[in-house]
């Protein structure tokens, strides 16, 4: 798989190079530093939490999801969210 960059051109060996020599001398733009991996969800330490629903709760719940666009975790995080700002 090749990389590009955002106008569309390829990253290559060269453009690597030169990314790396500005980010080791200080010149690489603030705000332009990719972070791999997921979001934090919290700026506080998370906490898994299980939960056993019956398999046609839980393929409802996938299904309702992916309607908007979701994925399970998200929309099970809006629903607590709810249900703790009307308890």
């Amino acid at each position: 798989m090749d990389m590009e960059k955002k106008d569309g051109k390829p990253v290559t060996d060269k453009t690597l190079d030169e990314w790396a020599s500005a980010f080791e001398n200080g010149e690489w733009p603030a705000g332009k530093t990719v972070i791999l991996g997921r979001p934090r969800l919290a700026t506080e330490e998370v906490q898994s939490v299980t939960v056993r629903l019956p398999r046609s709760k839980v393929l409802a719940l996938e299904r309702k999801a992916s309607e908007r666009g979701l994925d399970r975790s998200k929309a099970l995080r809006e629903a607590i969210d709810e249900y703790l700002a009307h308890a």
